[in-house]
């Protein structure tokens, strides 16, 4: 289901439960189904893990700081430098799932692994905040500090930035392929159940290969638009495979 559909029916559920009752307590029981939709407690608001699991606090060229956790292969050759994959969150923002991914990602592909947080200091596990947060997480944004990730990335010893690839799992993955077209075509993409871009004309600015993964069975993704990706893609002259396994 598309997020502003399942926003929708958060709201249309919370709206059906209320109406169940008194009307006064209807509106109440409304006004408090938005207020934890966009006003959510304030545990939700900010993460005291996230600050724990960040390594890196990255510099940004509009003044604030973009925390990040930065792996690096477990048994790296001394003085070698090693191509950079940035790793995009999935809704719910920078946790320890993607810290643990970002590891391993290092270890087995023997890579520099960075997984900045696209939401600026802000995680968490309730789903209507999280459907909030990636619909109020502009692109532009997103470019902006990602880029700001790759130029302090390009300033480490260990970290060769012209091999550079962009991976993001769902709200990270349409955000990797968005980046990528827009500002960072010479980056491979990777995508897992993201939002695809149909655009052949974007897609054309791309000069690496690009690789997505989707559901056969993804209501979000039906295989018609998983289709229509691969012809893009093929249209555009890109490298890549699209490919689907089982239910998402």
């Amino acid at each position: 289901m598309p997020m502003c559909a399942l926003l929708s029916t958060c709201v249309a559920v919370a709206t059906v439960n209320a109406v169940s009752i008194a009307p006064g307590a209807a509106v109440r029981a409304v006004n408090e189904a938005l207020h934890h939709l966009f006003e959510p407690p304030t545990a939700l608001r900010t993460s005291a893990q996230l600050e724990e699991l960040a390594n890196v606090r990255v510099p940004s060229a509009a003044g604030h700081e973009i925390l990040a956790f930065a792996a690096r292969p477990s048994s790296a050759p001394e003085g070698a430098r090693l191509p950079v994959l940035m790793l995009l969150h999935e809704f719910f923002g920078l946790n320890a799932p993607i810290v643990e991914k970002a590891q391993a990602l290092a270890d087995n592909l023997g890579c520099i692994v960075i997984a900045p947080d696209t939401f600026r200091g802000v995680a968490t596990s309730f789903i209507p905040r999280a459907i909030w947060l990636a619909l109020a997480t502009p692109q532009d944004r997103v470019n902006s500090d990602l880029d700001d990730v790759v130029r302090w990335a390009a300033r480490q010893e260990y970290a060769d930035t012209r091999r550079i690839a962009v991976m993001g799992f769902c709200y990270g993955g349409g955000k990797a392929i968005r980046y990528t077209t827009q500002a960072r075509p010479n980056a491979a993409t990777v995508i897992f159940y993201g939002s695809p871009v149909l655009d052949v004309a974007a897609l054309k600015r791309l000069r690496a290969p690009v690789l997505a993964v989707y559901g056969v069975d993804d209501a979000q993704f039906p295989q018609r638009t998983v289709v229509k990706f691969r012809e893009a893609l093929a249209e555009a002259g890109i490298e890549h495979e699209v490919c689907g396994g089982g239910a998402a």
